[in-house]
């Protein structure tokens, strides 16, 4: 019998034999999705990570990204913030170099463009693709692959399951700022130590009331939100067909007002057995999303910044209902121009429903022993529809008297059609496997924007494009791309011992207008050896499996090129034309067409090793890798007699090199209490290694209001790192400002004084300039790591997963405003009350003052601060009832249960959250945090 190991009794007289068939490990081994195909995880040579998706049906996710955090190694998942309509980022193994890389979905083995909105529920299984493994993907593989198998129905009666849960989130953290009278009292000392004038709002004698705290403007931005999440399934089959067909609905209230995502999940997976070499199937699927969230990226207006900023003698309404404007009437424009948060929450009106259609039909037919075929359609619609109205902000402190309604809409349709052969053969111990053929995918894009102005009545039912005074030019785009592919690729193994794999790939793209340059071969070779096979080890009754493994590939990242950069657009200007001339609008170039541009790839080399113990009731994988990426898309400086300032060019090379480790054990299952205990860790090293020609550095253009830029690329550095002037403490007397001087004896810092930044010269020529700037970090961890519990003790059963991220480094931008009293009068926060003083000459904040010759709040490593964190992801507690309740009940397994999101987080960052994301590069400017939640659920089946 498959997955037994042989057993020989003597037969006697005795007619009833028993026999007890012992597990064979080896031949029980998992099977893994590989793409195109599966693979037994035995003999796998490449790194591919399966997902361990314990209790994920217990948990309310709002992404099929969360299910992938800290569950594999080398899979790295960022929040975007906490904001309920923001995507998880994930990044395998690295960043991918200047450009990106975006991870290439494939769900029941049809390649995805985009993110899925799946409900997580109906996932059955996921593999992950981190090596030249994924070059079966070729052009768009360089990102690693995430393969999702969704459920089928079973050979089996129909069953009816169905799970809700409901419960509550709010904030972990709050930011504390200052009350009134706080205030008042850092614009008194401000003004002292700055010589300056006190300004009327804060002085008691002009305006008294301005020392009442009347509002905890975090109490009133932040609110408890509920969450609901309920799925209804449906399963069953036969031995000629079966069926899988589910519903989600998930609705969470965000916990900053007036925010929140809703989601609807529709599914159909079926297939029919027509006759012992045919069968056809389908996956059909629906989903349909919305949401609205909250401004916190602005570093002028974001939410939660306002929230910081406003006085807390303000109030969130005037007595008639009306949104109230900042207080102090003829002193208002002492506390600076903000906007009062509550309103300009409230005020949110985004509506953007988007809905994804995707049918799946496919057939398979076996041709011959061992030789099958699978003929694979898939047909994509994505329908977008956006409408965003801006009503006037009336109240003093930011007015802004205009209104306007944008409307847009966008169709995408994606077309995938996919031939595929395999032959698989046995020959005594020779294993072959062979997988060909040809994929097409066609994807068309379009949209449509129209912006409209001068709204005279904003009453919800007036907010119509028909109701507008003016009208901006309406815009319209259309895309089509189109991608061209054959890939062949050839297992091999001798007695499950050595075992060979060969891939290759050949990508056309549509983008490309030169047809020498449209198709790019990919490729990998991978190669592994499993020594417990061998005889010098088979007889190990502790050492149950010991793999190497080694592979090289090469893998493209397609989607590091657009349509604009291989065709650059004409953008428009006004000029002065004619004999006689006059103004006119026409076109120009901006940007040399290079027409010799491809898309960046990347040559990816890992070194691996499987072990497993005991039985393999302890298994571990560590693989070592080296992935580096080349021929970037980077903008290269023309000289002026160009006439064009840049052209987009492939140079560059970005390495990213590290390892990870994966450690899973499982306890013996034939006790009452039984467990099983996961980590996962990556370390990623990140390193700029050349830019273009000439080119050393690159300026990012990130900043905060215009006065911190911080990050910089340079060669020899990790992308964006924090490059800034470094502190070596305060100032505590004058005497330490007169003896800090230069080689020439001169002070280094002349117009310090005690209370202010001493910075290191780090170029020793006597001054502080950018010339002492040093690279600090940047926000990409060292490791990451993930630890799971999984408990049953009889009807009981306990999860506990933690995540967390260690060695990054945040700039904390909110600090430039709500530490400095030199800049414009906002609330500040009440970090600023551990200034140096006198009294306090130990302060770690300078001196509080109007003024800062000193530059105390220029870019430097003040702001840079550890990123670290764990978070437990999730504890759930759960309780099956007894088998002798359910059968009254007439009912199948009934589970109770209780979870929790996020309930702690340890971290020495001192922002709302260390979970900013990657979009801004690390650079905090008051994102929206992650929610701690609290939910009770109920499983049935029937």
């Amino acid at each position: 019998m498959v997955g037994f190991k042989t057993k020989q009794v003597k037969v006697s007289d005795i007619q009833e034999v028993n026999v007890v068939l012992m597990e064979d490990k080896a031949l029980l081994s998992e099977i893994v999705v590989v793409g195109y195909g599966t693979q037994k995880k035995a003999t796998l040579s490449g790194a591919v990570s399966v997902v361990s998706l314990d209790k994920v049906s217990s948990r309310s996710l709002n992404s099929v990204a969360e299910v992938l955090a800290g569950k594999a190694p080398g899979v790295i998942v960022t929040n975007e913030g906490g904001d309920p309509t923001s995507a998880p980022r994930i990044n395998i193994r690295g960043s991918g170099g200047i450009n990106g890389e975006n991870v290439l979905y494939v769900v029941d083995g049809t390649v995805f463009s985009g993110t899925p909105v799946l409900n997580p529920n109906d996932i059955e299984s996921i593999s992950v693709l981190k090596d030249g493994s994924a070059a079966i993907y070729g052009a768009r593989a360089s990102g690693g692959v995430v393969l999702i198998t969704t459920k089928k129905g079973k050979n089996e009666a129909m069953q009816i399951t169905f799970d809700g849960k409901i419960g509550t989130q709010a904030a972990w953290r709050k930011l504390e700022p200052l009350n009134a009278e706080q205030r008042a009292f850092v614009a008194e000392t401000a003004a002292k130590n700055g010589k300056s004038d006190l300004l009327p709002a804060f002085d008691a004698s002009k305006y008294p009331d301005g020392r009442i705290t009347r509002t905890n403007w975090m109490d009133e931005v932040f609110r408890t939100g509920m969450t609901q999440d309920y799925n209804l399934g449906l399963s069953g089959g036969t031995d000629k067909s079966n069926a899988y067909l589910s519903f989600n609905y998930r609705k969470a209230e965000g916990i900053v007002l007036n925010t929140s995502a809703e989601r609807y999940n529709f599914r159909i997976n079926s297939d029919y057995k027509i006759s012992s070499w045919l069968k056809v199937g389908e996956n059909f699927s629906f989903s349909s999303t919305n949401g609205q969230g909250a401004n916190t990226s602005s570093d002028y207006t974001g939410a939660l910044l306002s929230a910081i900023y406003y006085p807390a003698n303000g109030t969130p309404y005037n007595p008639d209902g009306s949104f109230a404007g900042l207080p102090g009437g003829a002193y208002a424009g002492d506390y600076g121009d903000i906007v009062n948060p509550v309103a300009d929450l409230k005020r949110i009106d985004v509506n953007r429903p988007q809905n994804v259609f995707m049918i799946n039909p496919y057939i398979m037919v076996d041709l011959a022993k061992g030789l099958s075929f699978k003929s694979n359609f898939n047909l994509t619609k994505d329908f977008l529809n956006t409408t965003i109205f801006t009503p006037k902000r009336p109240e003093v402190g930011k007015p802004v008297l205009t209104n306007s309604l944008e409307v847009g809409q966008t169709r995408k349709s994606d077309i995938l059609a996919e031939q595929i052969l395999n032959y698989k053969t046995d020959l005594e111990q020779h294993h072959l496997d062979f997988t060909g053929g040809f994929s097409f995918q066609k994807t068309k894009y379009n949209d449509f924007y129209v912006k409209g102005n001068g709204f005279d009545d904003e009453s919800p039912s007036k907010r119509y494009l028909v109701n507008a005074s003016t009208f901006e030019p309406a815009t319209t785009r259309f895309e089509a791309t189109a991608l061209s592919s054959l890939f062949l690729r050839a297992n091999y193994n001798y007695a499950d011992k050595y075992l060979l794999s060969l891939i290759g790939r050949r990508d056309g793209s549509s983008l490309i207008p030169k047809k020498e340059n449209r198709f790019r071969n990919y490729y990998s070779v991978s190669a592994g050896w499993v020594l417990t096979k061998e005889n010098f080890l088979s007889e190990s009754t502790w050492l149950n499996e010991l793999k190497l493994r080694g592979s090289y590939g090469l893998l493209g990242n397609l989607g590091s090129l657009s349509a604009t950069d291989v065709s650059p657009l004409l953008d428009r200007t006004n000029s002065y034309f004619g004999q006689n001339p006059s103004l006119g609008t026409g076109y120009v170039s901006s940007i040399l067409e290079n027409p010799d541009l491809k898309w960046a790839e990347s040559k990816q080399t890992n070194i691996g090793l499987d072990l497993g113990i005991l039985k393999n009731a302890l298994t571990i994988t560590a693989d070592y890798f080296v992935k580096n990426t080349d021929k970037m898309i980077l903008k290269k400086p023309l000289p002026g007699t160009a006439g064009l300032a840049v052209q987009t060019i492939n140079a560059g090379l970005v390495r990213d090199r590290g390892f990870e480790l994966g450690i899973n054990y499982n306890s013996s299952k034939e006790r009452d209490f039984t467990y099983t205990v996961g980590l996962t860790l990556t370390k990623v090293n990140n390193k700029v290694i050349k830019l273009a020609p000439g080119q050393d550095v690159i300026p990012v253009g990130t900043n905060f209001r215009n006065e911190l830029a911080p990050l910089m690329i340079k060669q020899g550095q990790p992308l964006y790192s924090y490059f800034v002037l470094k502190t070596q403490g305060i100032f505590k007397t004058q005497a330490e400002v007169d003896e800090y001087v230069g080689a020439n004896g001169e002070k280094i810092q002349p117009k310090a004084k005690p209370g202010d930044f001493k910075f290191a010269d780090l170029d020793n020529n006597g001054s502080i300039d950018a010339k002492d700037r040093y690279f600090a970090g940047s926000a990409y961890p060292d490791f990451s790591y993930g630890l799971s519990f999984n408990a049953n003790y009889k009807n009981f059963d306990l999860n506990i997963f933690a995540q967390g991220v260690y060695g990054n480094k945040l700039f904390n931008a909110v600090k430039r405003t709500t530490y400095s009293a030199s800049g414009p009068s906002y609330n500040k926060l009440t970090g600023i009350l551990d200034a140096w003083s006198p009294e306090n000459p130990n302060g770690k904040v300078p001196i509080i003052s109007t003024s800062d010759a000193n530059g105390n709040f220029n870019a430097s490593d003040f702001y840079v601060e550890n990123g670290s964190y764990l978070r437990l992801r999730n504890l759930t507690l759960g309780y099956s009832l007894p088998k002798s309740l359910t059968s009254k009940m007439k009912t199948g397994a009934v589970r109770i249960y209780a979870t929790s999101n996020n309930l702690f987080t340890i971290t020495n960052y001192s922002g709302f959250d260390p979970e900013i994301g990657m979009s801004n590069n690390g650079l905090d400017v008051g994102r929206y945090p992650q929610a701690r939640s609290f939910l009770l659920g109920l499983s049935v089946n029937l």
